[in-house]
Parts: C-alpha cells; sequence; structure tokens
C-alpha cells in the first residue's frame, strides 16, 4: 500500500510499490529526529531505498547519514539549489540494471540541437488545459500506457484530487478523443513545477506530442510566474529524453532504480530548465 504522510512535520511517502519513502519536502527543524525514523520505517517495512529532495545547505547532513546525491536542480527553491538524495539499504537496489543503455540514451539526446518553437498540430487535434469532467478519461489513457505508476492515476477521483490542489493537466485530443496528456505538478512556495505524467498512446507516437505538450505547458507555467521547471524522466525513454533535451533542459543526473513503471523499478533522468 502506498500513502503520504507528515513526519515531523515533513511530507513523506511510503510506498511498497516503489520499494522506498519518498521525502517530498522538509521541515529542516527536526532533521534530527527524522532521519533515524525514517531509517527505523525503511527497516520496519523491509524497503531498500530513501529518496529525499533537499536544499543545499542541508546535504552534509544527509550525507553524514549515508545519503548519496544523485541529481540536482539549481533555483529549484527560491534561495538554494535541490539536491536529490539517496539512501540504499540494498546492494542491488543501487547497481543500475542497464547502464550502457543509459548511456547510450543520453548521448542521443544531448547531442540533439535545441528547438524555439515547434509546428501547428493538424486540424483535426486539439490541445489545452482539461478539467473534472476529463478525469475518466485522462486514467483510461494512463492505464492503457503504463502497466504500473508511482502514483494512482489510473483513479478517476485522485487527478480530480490533484485538479483541486496544485496540478493542471494537459491533454491533446484527437476528434474530441484523448491521445496525449501530461501535467504541471506545482510548488506554488518556490515558484517552481514538475513537468510530468507524459503518455500518448502507441498508435499516436512518433508524432512529437510530448514535445507539443511541453511547449504549451511552459507557456501556462511562465504566464503563472513560475521560475523553474523539472521532470523526472524513464532514463531508457528516448522519446522523453529527447524531448527534454531538445527544449532546452539541462541533465543533472540519474536516479537509480527509482521508480516503479510498468512493472518494474525503473532509472529516472532528472532534467532542469529556467523559465524566466
Amino acid at each position: 500500500m502506498d500513502k503520504i504522510t507528515n513526519i515531523h512535520g515533513s511530507v513523506i511517502q511510503l510506498s511498497d510499490l516503489n520499494d522506498r519513502i519518498y521525502l517530498m519536502k522538509l521541515n529542516q527543524d527536526k532533521i534530527g529526529e527524522l532521519l533515524p525514523q525514517l531509517n527505523e520505517i525503511c527497516v520496519k517495512r523491509e524497503y531498500t531505498k530513501i529518496f529525499a529532495v533537499i536544499p543545499n545547505n542541508l546535504k552534509k547532513e544527509f550525507e553524514n547519514e549515508c545519503y548519496v546525491e544523485e541529481a540536482f536542480v539549481k533555483g529549484y527553491f527560491l534561495d538554494d539549489d535541490a539536491i536529490f538524495m539517496s539512501k540504499y539499504f540494498s546492494k542491488d537496489r543501487k547497481i543500475s540494471r542497464f547502464p550502457e543503455k543509459v548511456k547510450e540514451v543520453l548521448n542521443v539526446a544531448e547531442n540533439k540541437r535545441p528547438i524555439k518553437s515547434c509546428s501547428n498540430l493538424d486540424s483535426n487535434f486539439s490541445l489545452g488545459v482539461v478539467n473534472k469532467d476529463d478525469a475518466g478519461e485522462l486514467a483510461n489513457l494512463y492505464k492503457k500506457v503504463f502497466e504500473t505508476y508511482p502514483f494512482p492515476i489510473y483513479d478517476p477521483n485522485y487527478i480530480i484530487k490533484m485538479m483541486n490542489s496544485n496540478v493542471v493537466y494537459f491533454a491533446i485530443k484527437h476528434s474530441g478523443k484523448i491521445v496525449a496528456a501530461a501535467s504541471s505538478e506545482i510548488n506554488k512556495e518556490n515558484r517552481c513545477v514538475e513537468m510530468t505524467d507524459f503518455a500518448v498512446l502507441p498508435e499516436y507516437q512518433g508524432h512529437r506530442l510530448a514535445q507539443q505538450l511541453l511547449f504549451a505547458m511552459e507557456d501556462e507555467m511562465r504566464n503563472k510566474g513560475i521560475r523553474v521547471a523539472y521532470t523526472i524522466a524513464r532514463a531508457l525513454s528516448l522519446g522523453m529524453n529527447i524531448t527534454f533535451a531538445k527544449l532546452g533542459y539541462k541533465y543533472t543526473g540519474t536516479l537509480v532504480n527509482n521508480t516503479n513503471i510498468c512493472g518494474k523499478l525503473e532509472d529516472m533522468n532528472v532534467w532542469y530548465k529556467h523559465l524566466k
């Protein structure tokens, strides 16, 4: 079972599916109490990883507790960079299963020439922000594309809950039917955003729909005053890594065996871009 909870004022995801704890938002005043408790929970639940997003100025404290830096996002916080740190409780968990493939994908992506615009969609396609009325169709799209996913996006009620909080969903429709989607998860406090939940139906792949979505998402986020965008992309997904590279995102590291997508734990690449 996966759940998001609050421990010593920090926001934590406990995830059986991902076999890890995710420290999503840190209460800096209670680090001394928090870190030992995370260790205890990890051992008790037999998890093999803790993944944490923290300010750079606290990096040393986490390193003293055997965390290692895997990636970063410059300017994530208003007054600091974010460091993506991990602590492993299993030797196997910290070893990438496909390191050469990950390098190959990165090499191809980083050698793509950046673009500043993309061609217009054909007239029978439409792109825009979607609302609660589309939640059921969004959930069905995600079911078709992903065998497993780190958050319950197969549930329309979960999608509606996210829409009511800090997440903006975008979709491309073909003749009125959703064929591609993504979301922008906004951190209002720090004016940054995670570009995530990209999904394109198999029969529509190869048409650069993810690229179209990302351009539209960036425009919308700029209009909302967002400063920094980042993503945690599947390291073996050539298409998604190329999409972010071509739009000028910078690769900063790989989270090893971090996320359960499509039935297995996968390495994830972190990319970021300053929108302003």
